[in-house]
C-alpha cells in the first residue's frame, strides 16, 4: 500500500514506516480479501499503529492486534471512520492488567436474535404491532427503550422459512432482530467525553480511560451488553409473544478489559448457535460454532507462523470469532491506489477501471456498496469457525420504525 504524508505530517518518513511496519505484523485476517478488506486493512493497521503509539507514551509494552473476521471490512460511520475504527473483527490492547480503554470505538451493543414465529404472521399485521408499540412505553430497570430500533443502518427486523425444519427439530418460520442499544451508547459516549484524556497521535485522535474511569466504564458496558439482549427479547415477544429464543447474541461490545468486538460473535463453548445474514432478500444461516483457530488454520492464514510473538500467537488460537454478516463490499472499485496522510485526517483514493478519472474519499458513506454473500460461509467453513446446519429462506424483511412526533 503506497501511502502519502503531507501538510507537516508529525512523522519523518523512515519512523512513519517503521511503525506502519510493525502494526501490519499484528494484523491477522480471516477475510475474503476483496477491495473492501484492503480498506478495512488500513483502518486496523493505522489503529492497531495508535495503540501502540500510546502505549509507549504511556509506559506500556506495546500490545496491540487485530483479527479480522471473515467479514473483515470498514466502518460506514463517518466519525468512527475518521479515527480509524476497525470494523468486522476482534481487538485486543493487552492482557487484562494494561489500565487502558480507548473510548472512541463507541460500543453500541449491536447484535441479532432469532425466535421462533408460531405462524407466518402477515406483513401489516407486524406493521400495525410495531405501530402500537409507540404507545406503550416500554421499558426496562426503569429506561424507556427507543423508537428507532429497525430502521437505522444495517438494523433490520426479517422473516425466515427453515429449510427442512422438522428433520432438524428447528420451527417452521423465525424471526431474527438486527438492533443496537442507543440508550446504552449515549450516556457512554458521555461518560467518555467527561472522563477521558483527549490524546493526538500521528495515527489519528483517541480518547484515553485510565484508573477507576476504566473499571467504571467496563462495569456499565457489561450491564450495557446485557440490557441490549433484554431489548432484543423484549421486542421480539411484544412482537412474536413468549416463543423459544434460539440465540441472542452482541457482536459489537468490550468483552474484557482489554478486549472488544466490532462487528463480529465471539463462541464461548462448542456447538454454540450463530446466525449469518447475508445482504437484502437473501436466504441466512444458522451455523454451529467451533473454537478456533486450530494451528493448521494458523498456517493458512499467516506466511510464517513460527515468527508470531507468542502471547499474540495465543490469542489466535483463542480467537474463536465468527462473522454475523457479509460485511459491506465496494461496488465498483477494484483496489486501493494509495491512501494520502494529513495531521488531522486520511484520504482514500480508490482504483476503478469501470470509471473514467479518479475520485478521492474521506469515509466510505457515499460511495457505492452492498453487502458479500456466500464467500464469508466458503471461509467459515474452510477454516472451521462453525459448521452451517440450517439454511433460511427469506420471506419478507421489516426496517420501519414508528416514531412519536
Amino acid at each position: 500500500m503506497e501511502y502519502e504524508l503531507r501538510g507537516d505530517y508529525p512523522l519523518k518518513r523512515e519512523e512513519f514506516d517503521r511503525r506502519m511496519k510493525n502494526a501490519e505484523k499484528y494484523l491477522f485476517s480471516l477475510g475474503v480479501d476483496d477491495p473492501a478488506e484492503e480498506v478495512g486493512r488500513i483502518n486496523a493497521i493505522l489503529y492497531i499503529a495508535k495503540v501502540h503509539y500510546i502505549q509507549e507514551k504511556l509506559g506500556y509494552q506495546p500490545r496491540g492486534m487485530f483479527i479480522g473476521a471473515p467479514d473483515f471490512t470498514f466502518q460506514t460511520s463517518p466519525h468512527k471512520f475518521y479515527v480509524s475504527v476497525p470494523e468486522g473483527g476482534k481487538i485486543i490492547w493487552g492482557d487484562g492488567p494494561y489500565d487502558l480503554i480507548f473510548g472512541e470505538m463507541e460500543f453500541d451493543f449491536c447484535g441479532m436474535l432469532v425466535g421462533a414465529v408460531r405462524d407466518k404472521p402477515d406483513l401489516e399485521e407486524i406493521l400495525d404491532i410495531i405501530h402500537e408499540m409507540n404507545e406503550k412505553n416500554l421499558e426496562i430497570d426503569g429506561r424507556k427503550i427507543g423508537l428507532r430500533n429497525f430502521s437505522t443502518g444495517s438494523h433490520f427486523l426479517n422473516l425466515y422459512e427453515v429449510e427442512n425444519h422438522e428433520v432438524l427439530g428447528l420451527p417452521k418460520v423465525v424471526a431474527v432482530l438486527h438492533t443496537s442499544s442507543d440508550e446504552m451508547r449515549d450516556p457512554l459516549i458521555n461518560f467518555v467525553h467527561e472522563r477521558a484524556k483527549e490524546m493526538q497521535t500521528p495515527f489519528g485522535k483517541s480518547y484515553i480511560l485510565q484508573g477507576d474511569d476504566t473499571r467504571e466504564y467496563e462495569k456499565r458496558c457489561k450491564y450495557a451488553s446485557e440490557f441490549s439482549k433484554r431489548k432484543r427479547k423484549l421486542l421480539f415477544e411484544e412482537i412474536f409473544g413468549s416463543n423459544e429464543i434460539i440465540m441472542n447474541h452482541n457482536h459489537y461490545e468490550l468483552t474484557g478489559p482489554n478486549e472488544a468486538i466490532i462487528g463480529c460473535n465471539i463462541i464461548r463453548k462448542e456447538g454454540e448457535v450463530f446466525v449469518i445474514t447475508l445482504g437484502d432478500s437473501l436466504s441466512a444461516y444458522l451455523i454451529k460454532g467451533k473454537m478456533n483457530i486450530s494451528s493448521e488454520k494458523i498456517k493458512e492464514i499467516v506466511p510464517r507462523p513460527g515468527a508470531i510473538e507468542g502471547w499474540a500467537y495465543e490469542e489466535l488460537r483463542k480467537a474463536d470469532i465468527i462473522p454475523h454478516g457479509g460485511g459491506h463490499k465496494l461496488n465498483e472499485v477494484d483496489s486501493i491506489a494509495k491512501v494520502i496522510l494529513y495531521p488531522d485526517g486520511k484520504v482514500i483514493i480508490p482504483r476503478c477501471a469501470s470509471k473514467n478519472g479518479t475520485s478521492a474519499y474521506v469515509d466510505m458513506k457515499e460511495i457505492s456498496r452492498g453487502y458479500r454473500s456466500g464467500a464469508i460461509l466458503d471461509r467459515v467453513r474452510s477454516l472451521e469457525l462453525g459448521e452451517p446446519y440450517a439454511t433460511l429462506r427469506f420471506i419478507y424483511g421489516i426496517k420501519v420504525d414508528f416514531e412519536s412526533k
